[in-house]
């Protein structure tokens, strides 16, 4: 009886024990391959994303140097004759959740900004922008955005901030992060929102000028190009992988 009794037990414990082991191996597959929620940044250190785009004031096939930025409720655009944004990247090598920050961008140079109306207009960024991947590629292309976005516009009698997020995606074989709503047919201008706004701190648009532009907080912004990584001397192309 007794004997009987703990060959009964004997077999729960293993059978117990067995199932544990099935459950554990379901879980590390489950975790061996997509979808992930993991990603890791390699390559850089540094970083410089050179904007490009189809100005809508060139023939069709003329691809220039710098950026288009839209306010979309005001029908404004400003373009840029060059735009580039770099920085470096946090922690390369390292695995982290989706989300989380892979770099800082704190070197922003914009020049040769107009506005038909307003003229020679200055973008001076503020802080230290981010950059992160936010899910699993699509065709090799990362959904990516840009964080912590925000500048101070200066025009003649019109000064106004924008803030917030670009997104976007991440192609690492060919370097281009891409902001949504691009590309765009040939000559024309993106009015896609990308995440950023016309801010109302530290001030709403000021000035003549923006009340003639009709430029509000509250607005959205589009952009017009894309940004394709130059690595600066001594860094490498940039690496996304998983987990």
């Amino acid at each position: 009886m007794f004997k009987r009794t703990n060959r009964l037990a004997a077999g729960l414990v293993a059978t117990a024990a067995a199932s544990v082991t099935v459950l554990s191996m379901t879980a590390a597959g489950a975790s061996a391959g997509p979808p992930w929620t993991t990603f890791t940044p390699g390559g850089g250190p540094d970083a410089n994303f050179v904007g490009s785009y189809d100005d809508p004031r060139t023939p069709s096939t003329a691809i220039v140097p710098g950026i288009r930025f839209t306010d979309i409720d005001a029908g404004q655009s400003l373009d840029c004759s060059a735009f580039s944004v770099g920085g470096s990247l946090v922690s390369p090598g390292t695995s982290r959740a989706y989300g989380a920050n892979a770099g800082n961008l704190g070197s922003l140079s914009a020049t040769g900004c107009t506005n038909p109306l307003a003229g020679a207009t200055t973008v001076d960024p503020i802080g230290t922008w981010g950059v992160t991947i936010t899910g699993d590629a699509t065709a090799g292309e990362f959904p990516a955005k840009l964080t912590s976005v925000k500048a101070k516009l200066t025009a003649a009698n019109c000064v106004f901030y924008v803030e917030g997020v670009v997104n976007g995606k991440f192609n690492p074989s060919n370097q281009v992060f891409t902001p949504a709503g691009n590309p765009v047919a040939a000559n024309a201008t993106s009015t896609t929102p990308v995440g950023l706004k016309v801010a109302s701190t530290p001030a709403p648009p000021t000035g003549p000028m923006c009340t003639t532009l009709d430029i509000l907080a509250g607005d959205d912004i589009s952009i017009t190009g894309k940004f394709t990584n130059v690595p600066p001397t001594g860094s490498t192309a940039i690496t996304i992988t998983n987990p």
